[in-house]
């Protein structure tokens, strides 16, 4: 038989598990509630922890999201101007303290408001949680953030349209390592907004990969084109790069977005230096692992090198195409002269225009300290380029192969 103390502390364990069973059960009901025209998730499990935010409601006025206030017998007492248009109701509406349930209907998230603080009155800590709501008009899916904390008698609620936000971590969370995605965020950058910058780009592609794609079996082909962008992405993530595009063999990356940077070049080609060390690193394992066949390395000597084309200068950057099709990229005449240097460059090559050397140059006399391999460039030909008058004039770099 249970003593006392062991069945007070049985009971004081089933207690808890009953409240949080509880709370989980009116989260889940939110959720499945708003299923018929929206969805949701929860956007922070972690909020279920229990931080205090003391006299939050003192600070919400200054702030540009929608809030309301309800009192301890859960009557709306104040709200601001954009949550009374979130709701679609008069402001003055709070002079009567209307019960918090009369304005708690949204059909998308219905119920989210009493669920969010009686979760937060329990707890005496913040909980989150966020709301997908398509567009009536445009069908586009806009995302909102509900916060909601208990403290001194008092209830708050804060909206937040966090669709851009949200746009933006999806849609570059693959194209640039975490940290440019947190330092996009937490800019005014709107990068889908199409505008001329000053910034480089990159182009490389592997030599003779058709012929390397005709002469072996499928999965070896597969299993070196899997690696080979492997080593891209992780050269992208290592050096503030930005993926553009992968079209066959051929990979294309920017610098200077989606920020911009005054270091762009330097960057460019800090990434063509890690890149053609993995790849020649990556390579000699093929070679060694039987992926490149020694016949076939014997009729073509460059076979799978990699060659190299950058250049810098304005260009236009921003999301381009139509409803279904569209892309982040960068265009005119510079984005050519690079696509032109890669096609250009021997095997294990990194070519660079005059353009790219300047800026390098003088970003490196402004910024020594964060020089971190040594650069050293020598004029190669001058090529012609479709679209540009006057010869093309092209430097390839020096660098430890590695």
């Amino acid at each position: 038989m249970l003593g006392k103390s062991d069945a007070k502390a049985l009971q004081e364990k089933l207690d808890l598990l009953q409240a949080e069973n509880e709370q989980l059960r009116r989260k889940l009901m939110l959720l499945s509630g708003g299923q018929m025209q929206g969805s949701m998730t929860l956007g922070s499990l972690t909020s279920f922890g229990h931080t205090r935010v003391p006299q939050a409601q003192a600070t919400i006025a200054g702030l540009s999201v929608s809030y309301l206030i309800v009192d301890e017998r859960w009557r709306l007492i104040r709200m601001n101007s954009r949550m009374a248009e979130f709701l679609g109701v008069n402001k003055d509406v709070v002079n009567t303290k209307p019960p918090l349930a009369e304005f708690d209907s949204l059909d998308w998230a219905p119920g989210v408001f009493r669920t969010l603080l009686q979760d937060a009155h329990e707890s005496r800590g913040e909980e989150i949680f966020e709301a997908e709501r398509p567009d009536p008009v445009t069908g586009r899916k806009n995302f909102y953030q509900f916060k909601a904390v208990w403290a001194e008698g008092q209830g708050t609620v804060t909206v937040e349209d966090v669709s851009r936000l949200r746009t933006t971590r999806q849609f570059f969370e693959r194209l640039v390592s975490p940290r440019i995605v947190e330092r996009l965020l937490d800019s005014s950058e709107d990068p889908f907004l199409s505008h001329k910058r000053t910034m480089s780009v990159l182009f490389a592609d592997l030599r003779s990969f058709t012929t390397f794609c005709e002469a072996v079996e499928a999965p070896v082909v597969q299993q070196v084109f899997n690696e080979f962008v492997d080593v891209c992405m992780r050269a992208i993530e290592a050096n503030d790069a930005t993926l553009d595009k992968f079209v066959g063999d051929q990979v294309m990356a920017l610098f200077g977005a989606p920020l911009p940077s005054e270091g762009h070049a330097y960057n460019a080609v800090k990434f063509a230096v890690d890149l053609q060390q993995s790849m020649q690193r990556t390579r000699r394992l093929w070679i060694q692992n039987g992926l490149l066949p020694q016949p076939l390395l014997d009729k073509h000597p460059e076979i799978l090198t990699l060659g190299v084309g950058i250049n810098s200068g304005d260009m236009l950057l921003g999301m381009f195409g139509g409803q279904k099709a569209n892309q982040y990229t960068t265009l005119g005449h510079h984005v050519n002269l690079s696509a032109r240097l890669c096609s250009f460059a021997a095997g294990n090559e990194v070519l660079a225009s005059l353009g790219t050397v300047q800026e390098i140059s003088k970003y490196a006399k402004a910024n020594p300290a964060r020089i971190a391999i040594p650069i050293k460039f020598r004029t190669k030909a001058q090529i012609e380029v479709k679209g540009i008058a006057e010869p093309v004039t092209v430097a390839t770099l020096a660098y430890d192969p590695g």
